[in-house]
């Protein structure tokens, strides 16, 4: 069980994560799902160690979380000038030999021999998840690792994600849309104003997207509201 026990993180006068309390279960697969700003890149930053909380604990198994148990994968990725993907997918498969980068490069797709510099936005991405999911370590967190993915793509990423899970990972992915996550997650935790504000298993998807829907309208008309007539 990975367990987040009252945790607030402040940057200033504003709380971004207040008193959030989480129970995940391992070899799940777990959606966070937010408006903009809500939250889910701090929790992630602190799951990694980027942030450091103003109170409460991380823990797997009753024990402080390290870093290096985590591979994260960030909502911006960059990579070095002149590095073909075969370059970053080698140096990988180097720390992690039981990964086979074949089959990732087979199923997105990926020009390996070309440097990554002159891809697609989306091919980076795909790029950057493939490296994510060849580490293997016990937590993978990934952020709105969808972003830029053509249909056929999001698929294909599912699948692999879900390859992860069944190799006894755990995973957490952030969404600000719901219907990227419903097909994948074993259950989504909406976060809201730093908190955990409800939690949907697999049979009340169908009431979380009437909720969400809600939820986003209302904060849409909160920011139309603050802006200066």
């Amino acid at each position: 069980m990975i367990t987040i026990d009252s945790l607030t993180v402040r940057y200033g006068p504003q709380t971004v994560l207040d008193n959030l309390t989480m129970h995940l279960s391992e070899r799940s697969v777990h959606g966070l799902v937010g408006v903009n700003g809500a939250g889910k890149t701090t929790l992630f930053d602190t799951f990694f160690g980027l942030v450091t909380p103003d109170s409460g604990s991380i823990t797997r198994s009753g024990h402080p979380l390290r870093r290096s148990e985590i591979a994260y994968l960030e909502s911006e990725t960059f990579f070095y000038d002149g590095m073909t993907g075969r370059d970053l997918l080698d140096l990988t498969a180097h720390y992690n030999p039981s990964s086979d980068p074949a089959v990732y490069v087979r199923v997105f797709g990926l020009p390996v021999d070309r440097p990554v510099a002159g891809w697609s936005a989306g091919m980076k991405r795909k790029l950057a998840l493939t490296v994510t999911l060849m580490q293997q370590k016990p937590l993978l967190l990934l952020d709105e690792p969808f972003n830029g993915l053509d249909m056929e793509s999001l698929h294909a990423a599912r699948q692999l994600i879900l390859r992860r899970r069944e190799a006894g990972a755990t995973v957490i992915v952030s969404s600000h849309l719901l219907e990227t996550l419903s097909p994948l997650c074993d259950d989504i935790h909406l976060l809201d104003n730093g908190r955990i504000a409800t939690v949907y298993r697999r049979e009340e998807y169908p009431r979380a997207a009437n909720e969400l829907e809600e939820l986003f309208h209302r904060h849409y008309l909160t920011r139309l509201s603050d802006k200066p007539s």
